[in-house]
C-alpha cells in the first residue's frame, strides 16, 4: 500500500511564511506608531484652562505652579484661608493668574457652592484636580473608628462629591479633564498607614473605573499614583502609638533621594500625562517596582511587611495624636540634616504651619 507523504516545504513558502510575519510585525509597528503620534498631536493646551485644584500646599501647590506657567488659571481650594492667601501670593508672583476659595470639601453641602463660585470668577472650569489629602501613620491599636471615617470623608467622598459636581458643567461645555491624584499606598498597602490605604484604595477604584465609564463622553480622567515625595507634606503628617519614633521613620523614608522624587518632578510628570490624556501615571521606579511586585508575588509581600511591622516599625502606643510640626524640634542635627530636602520644600511649598 502506498502512503501519500506530505511533500516538504519548499526554501520559497518557507521565506514566504517568515516574509508575512515580518510583514504583520512591521505594519503593526506602524499602526502603533501611527497612532502615538495622533495621540501626541492632540495634546491639550493649557493655555487659558481653567483648573480647579483642592489643597494649598505641598504637591496642590505644586501643580499649580506646574500648570499656571503653562497658561492656565488657577482655582486654590483648601480650609485655611491663611494658607490659601500665601500660595496665591507667590503664584501672582510668578504672574500666575489664580484666585482662592475657602471651602472644607469634606462637608458635601460646600461643594455646590465653591463649584458655582469658580465658574462665576472664570466663567468655567476645564480641570478638576483631586488632590487634598492627609497621611495618619501609627498601628492598628492605636487607631479609632473616626480616623478611618476622617481619611475616607477627605480622600474618597471629598472627590467623588466634587466630581459628581463638575461632571453636569463638563459634559455641557463639551468637554474637560478629571486628574486623581491617587497613591502607590492606593495600590499596596503598608503597615502602620492603614486609614490612608483604605481611602487610597477606593479612591483609586473609583478613578480608573470612571475613567472608563465615561470614555467618548468628552471627560478624560487621569489616575495619578505617585509614590514618596519630598513636599514637605512630614510636618502636617499627624502621628499615633509611639508618636516620636514613627515620625523618625516616617520622615527619613520619605525625604531620602532614590526613596523619594521631589514634587517638582511629580508635577511635570503629572501635567505630561494630562497633556497626553494619559489615563494612568505612575511616578517614582521604587512605586513601580513596589506595585509591580504587589501584582506577581503578593503572598511574598504579606511577608515582607508582615517582617517590616513585626522588627522594623514601632511598637504600640497612645491613641494622642500628635502633628510632625511639633515633633520634628525633638530631634538631633542628624536627623534634621538628613531630612534637609523636605524642610527646603516645607519652605517652597507653603507646609509650614500658618503661626
Amino acid at each position: 500500500m502506498v502512503m501519500n507523504a506530505s511533500p516538504k516545504e519548499k526554501p520559497s513558502q518557507r521565506g514566504t511564511r517568515l516574509s508575512f510575519w515580518q510583514t504583520s510585525g512591521l505594519c503593526a509597528a506602524a499602526l502603533f506608531g501611527a497612532s502615538q503620534l495622533v495621540k501626541y498631536a492632540k495634546k491639550i493646551d493649557l493655555r487659558g484652562k481653567t483648573v480647579l485644584i483642592t489643597g494649598s500646599r505641598g504637591l496642590g501647590l505644586a501643580l499649580a505652579y506646574e500648570l499656571g506657567q503653562r497658561g492656565a488659571r488657577i482655582a486654590l481650594c483648601a480650609r485655611d484661608s491663611e494658607e490659601l492667601e500665601r500660595a496665591c501670593e507667590g503664584l501672582h508672583r510668578k504672574s500666575i493668574e489664580a484666585a482662592w476659595f475657602a471651602c472644607d470639601v469634606t462637608h458635601k453641602n460646600e461643594i455646590e457652592p465653591l463649584v458655582c463660585q469658580v465658574i462665576e470668577r472664570f466663567g468655567k472650569l476645564d480641570i478638576l484636580v483631586n488632590n487634598a489629602g492627609e497621611i495618619q501613620v501609627g498601628p492598628l491599636d492605636s487607631l479609632e473608628h473616626s480616623d478611618f471615617e476622617r481619611a475616607m470623608d477627605l480622600m474618597f467622598w471629598a472627590p467623588v462629591n466634587l466630581t459628581f459636581a463638575v461632571l453636569p458643567e463638563m459634559k455641557k461645555q463639551g468637554g474637560g479633564h478629571i486628574v486623581n491624584i491617587t497613591s502607590v499606598g492606593g495600590r499596596v498597602s503598608v503597615p502602620h498607614l492603614l486609614p490612608y490605604s483604605c481611602a487610597k484604595f477606593a479612591f483609586v477604584g473609583f478613578s480608573t473605573g470612571l475613567s472608563s465609564e465615561l470614555r467618548g463622553s468628552g471627560v478624560d480622567v487621569l489616575t495619578a499614583v505617585p509614590g514618596l515625595m519630598r513636599t514637605g507634606g512630614h510636618l502636617h503628617a499627624k502621628f499615633k502609638g509611639s508618636a516620636q519614633d514613627e515620625f523618625a521613620w516616617f520622615s527619613l523614608l520619605g525625604n531620602l533621594p532614590g526613596m523619594s522624587v521631589a514634587a517638582g518632578y511629580a508635577a511635570r510628570c503629572i501635567r505630561r500625562a494630562l497633556e497626553r490624556k494619559m489615563r494612568v501615571c505612575t511616578i517614582s521606579l521604587p512605586a513601580k517596582i513596589l506595585i509591580a511586585c504587589e501584582a506577581l508575588l503578593p503572598d511574598t509581600m504579606r511577608t515582607v511587611m508582615a517582617s517590616t511591622n513585626r522588627f522594623l516599625l514601632p511598637r504600640s502606643g497612645s491613641k494622642q495624636e500628635v502633628t510632625g510640626h511639633s515633633l520634628e524640634p525633638l530631634f538631633r542635627r542628624s536627623f534634621q540634616a538628613a531630612t534637609a530636602l523636605g524642610k527646603q520644600a516645607a519652605d517652597a511649598l507653603n507646609e509650614r504651619m500658618s503661626s
